[in-house]
């Protein structure tokens, strides 16, 4: 079985530049910037779910304004990292788990807003089992941000500045992959992301393109 990448030394020995936005180039930076001040708009005094939340890199800008904040990961090493940032905020809580298994591990419509942020969804197996997932949990809306398709030299930029290693790239298809590790990553379109999440029995409310490199969705429920 390979190697879950965000566990494995490769990972380690870039110093987690791919997910700490000190390391971005510029248009990467104002996309961070961009999402977490939307984010902040959503959770303001709600329970949040974070699925992948990695290094715990939003845990300093949401704790202080969520009413609780949960971060699910299913690498180790991204937990490890998440628990040092959650010290000091009682109301953080992180557990360790796969996507594809949310209902099962949270209580049904448990959090307000939930957040698959930073490409994660890009990275799954099956899109439409996590949003499904997603949903039985999440009362109102379910938060999504991933690459944008067209903007394939930006992130090939990208890769190149954090050090990330993709040793295999479907050009047409935008997608980028990890051999050794069996890391996917994929790129979408608005109208890609509209078809997987009716397929997932929801709906898109709202979409923004974030500095021209990152597809901001919000997903719903279909009305009854």
């Amino acid at each position: 079985m390979p190697t879950n990448f965000y566990d494995s030394d490769d990972f380690k020995n870039i110093d987690f530049k791919p997910l700490n936005p000190l390391y971005y180039p510029t248009e990467y930076q104002r996309y961070i910037k961009e999402e977490t001040d939307l984010i902040k708009q959503h959770i303001n005094g709600k329970t949040a779910l974070e699925a992948g939340v990695g290094i715990g890199r939003l845990i300093p800008d949401l704790a202080p304004i969520a009413k609780e904040f949960v971060g699910i990961d299913n690498a180790d090493l991204m937990l490890q990292n998440s628990k040092e940032r959650a010290e000091g905020f009682s109301n953080v809580r992180l557990v360790k788990g796969d996507l594809e298994n949310l209902s099962h591990l949270f209580p049904s419509k448990y959090f307000d807003v939930s957040l698959c942020v930073w490409n994660t969804l890009g990275n799954v197996k099956d899109e439409v089992v996590v949003l499904s997932e997603l949903a039985k949990v999440t009362k109102e809306r379910i938060l999504v941000s991933v690459h944008l398709k067209g903007a394939l030299e930006q992130r090939k930029n990208w890769y190149k500045t954090v050090g990330l290693s993709m040793d295999g790239v479907d050009e047409k298809n935008e997608i980028f992959y990890n051999t050794k590790s069996g890391l996917r990553s994929k790129a979408y379109s608005l109208e890609e992301i509209e078809a997987i999440s009716k397929n997932a029995g929801l709906v898109v409310a709202d979409h923004k393109i974030l500095a021209g490199v990152v597809l901001w969705v919000e997903i719903e429920s279909l009305p009854k």
